[in-house]
């Protein structure tokens, strides 16, 4: 018994010594992840060595982000700085672990034994200090305690035996204060209870059904502007623009738009210039800010007057395509009204306006006067552009001359303002 527990303390001494002076670590494998190599409650012996040493298939123990100690094989390592960036695997996982672990130095298995980490992880238990305690106390009473019938001759041999088998059993009762955690020194102890670990994650994969939606086209459906400006939207100058958006979660993918000229000839915008026809494929749009995305390339050389159709279309990352959003819009001057007179009575008053040249005849204009009467499609369309207006005898007001290319009407002409009562005068408005 006596030599049974100095042979124990000693190697409790031992174990602490070679951690202190050797860096070695013993490892009780609480988990299968590196079976078959090292099974549940194996004992590896480690040595810390360079972070430069460690090579792919080295078996080695790290702490990770938790705190946690883990024992897994070297499946790819790469220079990272000052440190070594390591991706480890246990040999019954399917994946990596999901933590990259960047070391200057790390615990390399050498061997272990099979179940000798049981017999550690016993030892350090309350019921395994119980024992050893027990056995220390034991050891002191053989070796110390007077039995009936001692000769005292028998002292000499008695002492020889003593000393050591009391210096073992201190030695032994120090070892399990050591792995107890009791001693100043008891930070070493620490490795018998670390642990193996794997962890597995499952994840349920969100589908995305949703498609993404188009909206506020710039310019607006059937909006009408005199110059370039008038078309630009509010993020892009010259440019077109939609805004999609996505609420299935996945994300918008593509944005495109496919823009055709509609009066005269049939022309597309096949990204650099409109070409003869409608069969250039949509072109793709740019984010610019938010949701909204941008036409690119488009000048007021290749926008030039007249009426055009947008036709948006998008997609998500998981393939959903959003309903095309069509609009029309105008790029149309304005008509310029000349003359406005006539004669007293019901008699009618006359309007000239002029209309600029080299932008081609409009299908037709309209007369706007005051608030309250609707428009009047005016039948003349032939140079100069003279119009008759509606028979007038009553309320004053302001005529106003619109142009109808496609359905779309072109800017307000400047005004002409008939004033009613004895003189009834017509002025003319400045553009």
């Amino acid at each position: 018994m006596l030599w049974l527990g100095g042979a124990v303390g000693v190697l409790c001494i031992a174990s602490f010594l070679a951690g202190w002076l050797f860096s070695v670590t013993p490892l009780v494998f609480a988990s299968g992840s590196m079976s078959p190599a090292y099974e549940t409650g194996a004992l590896g012996i480690a040595h810390e060595v360079p972070a430069a040493d460690i090579e792919v298939g080295d078996v080695v123990s790290v702490v990770n982000a938790e705190g946690n100690r883990v024992t897994h094989r070297v499946v790819q390592a790469a220079p990272a700085g000052d440190t070594v960036a390591l991706t480890l695997q246990g040999d019954t996982n399917s994946t990596p672990d999901a933590e990259t672990y960047y070391v200057s130095a790390a615990d390399r298995v050498s061997f272990g034994v099979p179940f000798a980490g049981y017999a550690l992880s016993a030892a350090s238990s309350p019921f395994g200090l119980l024992v050893m305690v027990l056995l220390v106390l034991a050891s002191l009473f053989l070796g110390f305690g007077r039995r009936e019938g001692d000769a005292p001759r028998a002292i000499g041999n008695r002492v020889r035996v003593l000393v050591p088998a009391g210096l073992a059993s201190v030695v032994a009762l120090g070892g399990v204060v050591g792995v107890t955690g009791g001693a100043p020194w008891a930070f070493t102890s620490a490795v018998w209870t670390d642990v193996s670990t794997a962890t597995a994650t499952i994840s349920t994969p969100v589908v995305d059904t949703t498609p993404p939606a188009l909206s506020n086209p710039l310019p607006a459906n059937a909006a009408s502007g005199a110059t370039w400006a008038a078309i630009d939207c509010a993020s892009a100058v010259d440019q077109i623009c939609v805004t999609a958006t996505d609420t299935g979660g996945s994300g918008v993918n593509a944005v495109a738009v496919k823009l055709v000229r509609t009066n005269g000839a049939d022309q597309c915008w096949n990204g650099t210039a409109f070409v003869p026809g409608t069969a250039c494929p949509a072109q793709p749009m740019t984010l610019v800010a938010g949701n909204q995305y941008r036409t690119s390339g488009l000048t007021s050389a290749v926008m030039v007057q007249g009426a055009y159709q947008a036709t948006f279309s998008a997609t998500d990352v998981a393939g959903n395509s959003a309903t095309p959003l069509v609009t029309t819009f105008g790029v149309i001057p304005a008509p310029v009204i000349t003359v406005c007179n006539g004669s007293n009575g019901n008699n009618p008053f006359n309007l000239t306006w002029t209309w600029p040249t080299g932008v081609g005849a409009p299908d037709s204009f309209k007369l706007y006067y005051g608030n309250a009467q609707a428009p009047t499609t005016l039948p003349d369309v032939t140079s100069p552009y003279t119009g008759t207006s509606v028979n007038l005898n009553g309320p004053s007001g302001t005529f106003r001359i619109v142009a109808v290319i496609d359905g779309v009407e072109s800017p307000m002409s400047n005004g002409a303002n008939y004033t009613s009562g004895g003189g009834k005068t017509c002025a003319i408005q400045p553009t």
